[in-house]
């Protein structure tokens, strides 16, 4: 087995891709120049410009919990997404970033299916299939793209085949196919191989991840509500928030400190992020929480 094999990508119309406010995203992510990429009459976009959007994607809006720690989560119509991440220049969870990015694709004119995932990175035992990825087919060849990964993650698309190995600037990944059914995305770390989630190429319906982000959103064993966290990746660096721990990572050096509640405002201006008041207190309190072993 090489590569996945099921035929077929759903229609965007079944996730609402005609609903994306197109422009507002490019905006919030600096690439305004593909606003017109896949309009009728125009090539679709490069590998190379996936690549790009990908990687302006990480670097402009970041992994946040906020909402859901706080017990405010927003839904995922493609409209409150958009009003969320773009207007409000906030982040979001796996669901919302991939949902967010799938769109876009399809506005651009590259077919996307979405999967579902286990994380399995930073967690013990079963865990449930709540993680979003994408699976892109872009010039031929069929791509996973994750833009939603909360603990690391991958700055470009993978291959979708069994075997593909990639470094990205300075991090080593891979694609494996375990057996027929099972697969995983793992990373390269000092102690070998180790798995980042395992997921399946059945392709998921809308219903499914609103089951998904429903779980996240209100159960009590969800990792996403017990404490803050935050992140940003770029080609260079990743900023990382954990309740109360605060990380800034190269690929030379990594320094780890512990923040005071009222060093909470201006860490959050590092994420691009400001909050109401009311909602500055809350967090404070949350910040002080045993920090999620694994993302969703």
């Amino acid at each position: 087995m090489t590569h996945f094999g099921h035929p077929g990508f759903a229609p965007a119309s079944d996730w609402g891709a005609e609903r994306l406010d197109l422009d507002a995203y490019l905006c919030r992510v600096d690439l305004r120049r593909l606003a017109r990429t896949g309009e009728p009459g125009r090539r679709s976009p490069a590998f190379d410009d996936v690549c790009e959007l990908h990687r302006a994607h990480l670097a402009s809006i970041p992994f946040d919990n906020i909402d859901l720690v706080l017990g405010t989560p927003v839904g995922l119509e493609p409209e409150a997404i958009v009003d969320k991440m773009c207007r409000h220049r906030r982040g979001g969870c796996c669901h919302e970033h991939n949902l967010l990015f799938g769109l876009a694709l399809e506005c651009l004119g590259v077919p996307v299916e979405r999967l579902a995932a286990r994380v399995l990175l930073g967690g013990v035992g079963p865990r449930p299939r709540t993680h979003m990825l994408l699976k892109a087919r872009i010039g031929g060849e069929e791509w996973l793209c994750d833009v939603g990964f909360g603990s690391g993650g991958y700055l470009d698309p993978l291959p979708a085949r069994h075997g593909a190995e990639a470094t990205q600037y300075g991090r080593r990944f891979r694609v494996v196919a375990h057996d027929h059914f099972q697969w995983s995305v793992d990373i390269r770390t000092s102690g070998g191989w180790t798995p980042l989630y395992a997921f399946t190429h059945e392709p998921r319906h809308p219903m499914d991840f609103t089951v998904a982000h429903h779980f996240l959103s209100t159960h009590p064993r969800s990792m996403l509500r017990k404490a803050p966290l935050l992140q940003r990746l770029t080609t260079g660096s990743r900023l990382q928030l954990r309740g109360d721990t605060l990380t800034r990572a190269t690929s030379s050096q990594q320094r780890t400190d512990r923040i005071t509640p009222d060093q909470l405002p201006e860490v959050l201006e590092e994420f691009g992020i400001t909050l109401t008041p009311p909602k500055l207190t809350a967090l404070t309190r949350a910040c002080a929480r045993r920090p999620p072993t694994a993302t969703g």
